[in-house]
């Protein structure tokens, strides 16, 4: 697949990580992240913010909250529809996300947690801002 998009580079601008030791080992947890994406654009570059939440609330119990969020630049090589063009840069940028919360989890010494795998069609729709300067 012909990319339109070329990844300038990323950085991780947050990461908040704070671990829930109340819970008996035998709780069972449903870990829902809450992923979000913006982008916004200024002639040939993309501008992408990129974030994931973990939180627990009454209802749902999970090990631990996370907060983490990531900024990414890319030049625009080929002009489409600017939703289309958010898409593939979450695509892009997604591994990197689950790289390292997978990594901050597994280096709290617990069993790492690994976000789900997404798929453009799965994927939470990108909040666009046209230009942004």
């Amino acid at each position: 697949m012909e990319s339109n998009l070329q990844l300038v580079g990323y950085r991780i601008n947050k990461f908040d990580f704070k671990f829930h030791d109340k819970h008996k080992q035998t709780t069972q947890f449903k870990i829902l992240p809450k992923i979000e994406c913006r982008a916004g654009r200024n002639e040939k570059t993309l501008f992408v913010n990129l974030s994931v939440r973990i939180n627990e609330d009454i209802s749902s119990p999970v090990p631990f909250n996370i907060d983490v969020e990531m900024f990414g630049t890319f030049n625009i090589l080929k002009e489409i529809d600017q939703n289309e063009l958010a898409k593939e840069a979450m695509e892009c940028l997604y591994p990197f996300l689950r790289a390292s919360v997978a990594s901050i989890t597994a280096n709290c010494n617990i069993p790492g947690y690994v976000l789900p795998m997404l798929q453009a069609q799965n994927a939470p729709s990108p909040n666009t801002n046209p230009n942004v300067n």
